[in-house]
């Protein structure tokens, strides 16, 4: 799976914000992460597509890594069927009752959910 990742963290909040779900291990590498930190996951401006094995082998990274990414609430933002149906699957598939997933069609939901002020992405640079 070819992706790019963009992510910014913001300890001040507990939280880390992702455009686009990849290369975790540049995300636990970063000095500013730690374990537990919810996940923003805004899939509005990405077009993909990802097999059943895509997701099956991101599970396996997740299942493989818990004792660097921790337990986290991550907030996913989809806008096509595509993105619904991918993250669907995702969450049907992962079976880690320690990554809690919730799939928003808005913005606003997603972080409502994770217990974030809706301003907060106004004031969010990449």
């Amino acid at each position: 799976m070819k992706t790019k990742s963009t992510y910014k963290i913001l300890p001040k909040y507990q939280l880390v914000i992702e455009d686009y779900i990849a290369f975790k291990k540049s995300i636990v590498n970063d000095p500013l992460f730690k374990p537990n930190y919810k996940f923003y996951i805004d899939f509005n401006q990405v077009n993909f597509k990802i097999t059943e094995d895509d997701i099956d082998n991101y599970i396996k990274f997740i299942d493989n890594n818990l004792a660097n990414l921790g337990s986290r609430f991550s907030a996913i933002v989809t806008n096509t069927p595509n993105q619904v149906v991918s993250t669907t699957m995702y969450k049907m598939l992962q079976k880690n009752r320690s990554q809690i997933v919730e799939i928003f069609s808005t913005k606003e939901n997603a972080l409502n959910w994770l217990g974030l002020e809706i301003g907060l992405l106004n004031h969010i640079d990449f």
